[in-house]
C-alpha cells in the first residue's frame, strides 16, 4: 500500500511537468521555415495561383505545394484559401508578405557578398511609363551610373515600360522598387511624390489639309490606363467633347507614324515629337488657349510601396532622380534653332513649338 501511494504521489507531482510538455511538444517538434519555402510563398502570392507561381520558379507545382504546407506548418496557420481557380490570401499571408520578399532579395545578394564585399551584385526592379521609359530613363540611368561609378559599378537593372495602370498594380503587389509614372496616381497606400512636369502636345503631319478641325477630325490615342490618354481626354472635353477614335495604340512610336502617314491627328508628350517637330514631319496642332496648355500639362510622379524593401542602391537611384529632374528644370530653355544643333535628351521635355 505504501509504494502504490508513492507512486500515485510521483505521478501527480510529474503531471504538470508533463502536461507543459505536450503543450510545447508541437511548436518544439515544428520544422523551421526555409529560403525554399519563402520562396515558394512569395511566387505563389504574388502569382496568383500554385501554376504560376511554379512557374516563375522553374519548379514542379508538386514541390512548391509541398514547400507551402511546409510554411503553413512551421507557422501553424493557413496563407492561402481557395478562390476560383486561384488562391486568395489570408490575413497572415498579407502581413507576411512584405517581410518575406525582404528576406528573399537580401538573400540572392549573399553570394556576392562573401565573393566580393566591395563591389557586391545589385538588382533594381524599376518600371516606367511609355514616355518616361524610352524618353528620359536613358538619359536618367546614364547620368546615375557616371555620378555613382561605385554603385553602377555591379548593377542590373530590370526596366519595365508599361502604361500607369500596369505600373501601379506591380507596385501594389511589390515586384517593382519604384515606378515612374506620367498618368494620375490615387492611391493611399503608397509613396507618391511629384517628380517633374510635362506637356501634352496634339499633331498631325505636316501637310494636313485641315489642322485646326480638331473635333471633326479622328485621332489616333494611347490605350487604356494610359496617363497621356487621361490627360488629354481630361483637357479636351471641354473644347471637343468625347473625340472620334480611330484606333488606339500602345506605342508612342507607331502612334507617330500613324498620324504621319494619314489625316488623323494624335497626342503625346512633347518630348515623345520633339525631333519629328523639329525636322517637319510632324506639326504641332495644339490650340493657343492659356487654359488648354494648362489642362495638358501634367506631373510625372515617383511611386513606391512603402512595405517593400528597398536597398540603398533604390535609395541613391531615387535621391539622384529628384536632383536630375530639378536640375533640368533649372536649365535654360534652347532655341528650336540651337536644338538643331545641340540637341539635349532632357530639353525637349521642357521645349514649347512655336507655330
Amino acid at each position: 500500500m505504501p509504494s502504490r501511494e508513492r507512486q500515485r504521489t510521483a505521478t501527480r507531482t510529474a503531471a504538470p511537468g508533463a502536461r507543459e510538455a505536450r503543450r510545447d511538444a508541437p511548436a518544439a517538434g515544428r520544422a523551421r521555415m526555409t529560403l525554399r519555402q519563402l520562396e515558394a510563398f512569395c511566387a505563389v502570392a504574388l502569382a496568383g495561383s500554385v501554376s504560376a507561381g511554379a512557374q516563375r520558379l522553374s519548379r514542379t507545382q508538386s514541390a512548391v505545394s509541398l514547400a507551402l504546407q511546409e510554411l503553413e506548418s512551421a507557422l501553424g496557420t493557413r496563407l492561402f484559401e481557395r478562390a476560383g481557380r486561384g488562391l486568395r490570401q489570408t490575413d497572415a499571408a498579407r502581413r507576411l508578405l512584405p517581410k518575406a520578399i525582404e528576406i528573399v532579395e537580401r538573400a540572392v545578394e549573399l553570394p556576392a557578398i562573401a565573393v566580393d564585399e566591395a563591389t557586391p551584385a545589385r538588382h533594381l526592379a524599376i518600371g516606367a511609363t511609355r514616355t518616361i521609359g524610352p524618353f528620359l530613363m536613358p538619359g536618367l540611368l546614364a547620368d546615375f551610373a557616371r555620378r555613382h561609378p561605385g554603385l553602377a559599378a555591379n548593377l542590373s537593372v530590370d526596366l519595365a515600360i508599361e502604361n500607369t495602370e500596369t505600373l501601379l498594380a506591380r507596385i501594389r503587389d511589390l515586384t517593382l522598387d519604384l515606378a515612374f509614372i506620367e498618368g494620375e496616381v490615387i492611391e493611399p497606400g503608397l509613396s507618391v511624390q511629384p517628380w517633374m512636369n510635362d506637356e501634352i502636345c496634339l499633331f498631325a503631319r505636316a501637310d494636313h489639309p485641315a489642322p485646326r478641325a480638331l473635333a471633326a477630325g479622328r485621332w489616333v490615342l494611347r490605350e487604356r490606363g494610359s496617363g497621356t490618354r487621361e490627360t488629354f481626354l481630361r483637357a479636351m472635353q471641354p473644347l471637343i467633347g468625347a473625340p472620334q477614335v480611330a484606333i488606339e495604340v500602345s506605342d508612342p512610336l507607331a502612334l507617330k507614324r500613324l498620324v504621319a502617314a494619314s489625316d488623323w491627328f494624335g497626342c503625346l508628350s512633347r518630348m515623345a515629337i520633339a525631333e519629328e517637330l523639329r525636322d517637319g514631319t510632324l506639326r504641332d496642332v495644339t490650340p493657343r488657349s492659356a487654359a488648354l496648355r494648362r489642362a495638358l500639362t501634367r506631373s510625372f510622379w515617383l511611386v513606391a510601396h512603402p512595405q517593400r524593401y528597398r536597398s540603398a542602391t533604390a535609395d541613391a537611384l531615387l535621391a539622384h532622380a529628384r536632383g536630375w529632374a530639378g536640375a533640368a528644370a533649372r536649365a535654360p530653355r534652347a532655341s528650336l534653332r540651337d536644338a538643331r544643333t545641340r540637341p539635349s535628351p532632357r530639353e525637349p521635355a521642357r521645349r514649347v513649338a512655336r507655330h
